[in-house]
């Protein structure tokens, strides 16, 4: 479970505590009071089951109105997927444009470059990242990080598919740092997808090997525990 998700069960579980503490403590005096201002109250008497249903119904609306706003803020089911855009952010055309004129002007600057692919991927132009990805590489020659981005970019781009062109950039970016993050991390991601749980699990524990600390261990941990159910549910599964 991710801190969005977290947040938003602490609070709501704080909100219907105290909805439900203010009814039943009025439901044992007997009386419900309703003011105008929300704060005085009259002596209209409320009978215990109609009583019970007001702060049910609050929970209630309360949890589904959270539940659609996670599902639409939170996307914690689409950690894995990836997709091309045809419609971009304009925000993330701004970044492109600008991205690509300091590109223009300096043509050298690796820092360009490497804004540029990284724009192109996040607006879903991912055949444009990896043309990017390619000159940033004749600057820089072969780095493990810009060839692990790049083979993120030509995943994603040929949707979803592992080719053995693919293969042969991952194969580079690993010879040269083994715990190579965007490298190991689409290995992880592609066998999941495919089903291929212990593989997954084997990427993810190499990554968790490494000394970095430029990702987040919380999140593997995470997902290699859902791959272990996944298998244990398979074999309970295969079992019947």
């Amino acid at each position: 479970m991710n801190s969005l998700a977290i947040g938003i069960g602490v609070t709501l579980c704080a909100f219907i505590a105290l909805i439900w503490r203010h009814h039943l403590r009025c439901l044992n005096q007997g009386v419900i009071h309703i003011a105008e201002q929300h704060t005085a109250c009259d002596s209209e008497v409320v009978p215990p089951a109609l009583a019970l249903k007001i702060p049910l119904l609050l929970s209630i609306v309360l949890l589904f109105s959270s539940v659609s706003l996670y599902s639409q803020l939170g996307h914690f089911s689409d950690w894995d997927k990836g997709s091309v855009d045809e419609h971009i952010d304009y925000l993330i055309t701004a970044d492109i444009n600008r991205n690509a004129k300091t590109v223009n002007e300096q043509p050298n600057n690796e820092i360009a470059l490497l804004n540029l692919a990284q724009s192109y991927a996040d607006g879903g132009l991912y055949s444009d990242s990896v043309k990017t990805f390619d000159e940033l590489l004749q600057l820089t020659g072969d780095d493990a990080g810009i060839l692990g981005m790049k083979a993120n970019a030509m995943y994603y781009r040929d949707n979803r598919v592992m080719s053995l062109d693919i293969d042969l950039v991952i194969a580079r970016a690993l010879a040269i740092d083994t715990y190579e993050f965007q490298s190991r991390l689409l290995l992880a991601t592609h066998a999941y997808l495919n089903g291929n749980f212990e593989e997954a699990i084997k990427q993810w524990e190499l990554l968790l090997k490494s000394d970095s600390q430029n990702f987040n261990r919380d999140s593997i941990n995470n997902a290699i525990f859902r791959a272990e159910q996944k298998i244990a549910n398979r074999s309970v599964t295969a079992s019947e």
